[in-house]
């Protein structure tokens, strides 16, 4: 056992003293390095902390619903012209007009827009399967969308599926 403990003893004295020959070597040369060392931890943490406050900002509730409305504003309504949700679309429109049109079974909507709209705006059935066949610009900035089945007249007659007398709801998308 002594033996084992002075194999084990001069071992440790022979690592103790190359890195000791290394720390010499390395003497002049550990400025250099803690400079590099600093810099490139310096690097690191303010590109993690720079990532960290991005990801923090990007998915901040206000963050998301702010860059919701401007992106693409949307607003829900129906056919009594009733917005029943508001995302952002009011700053574009100021009212919407919804006109039955039984003769097509669809429905003509006015969309009454507060400045140009380059695009006119995306209107969608959501419990109606009504879809735009003509889009016209109106007077001054408004938009006429005239709604209506794919489907010929017969089948949904036959069907008895779409009554202009019922309330049904579509999405409003504004398009930059």
């Amino acid at each position: 056992m002594n033996q084992n403990y002075i194999q084990r003893r001069c071992a440790t004295n022979v690592m103790t003293k190359k890195l000791k020959e290394f720390l010499e070597r390395v003497k002049p040369w550990q400025g250099f390095i803690a400079i590099v060392v600093g810099v490139v931890g310096a690097i690191y943490g303010t590109t993690a902390w720079i990532r960290t406050s991005a990801q923090n900002a990007v998915l901040d509730e206000k963050f998301l619903a702010t860059l919701t409305f401007r992106v693409r504003p949307v607003c829900i309504f129906d056919t009594r012209g009733a917005i029943e949700a508001d995302l952002g679309a009011s700053e574009y429109i100021y009212g919407i007009r919804v006109i039955p049109a039984p003769q097509i079974y669809g429905y003509e909507i006015v969309v009454n827009a507060k400045r140009h709209l380059a695009y006119p705006p995306l209107i969608t059935g959501l419990d109606a399967d009504l879809f735009p066949q003509t889009v016209t610009r109106g007077k001054l900035h408004d938009w006429s969308i005239i709604l209506s089945p794919q489907s010929t007249a017969p089948s949904i007659l036959a069907e008895n599926r779409l009554n202009t007398n019922e309330v049904h709801r579509f999405k409003l998308e504004i398009l930059h």
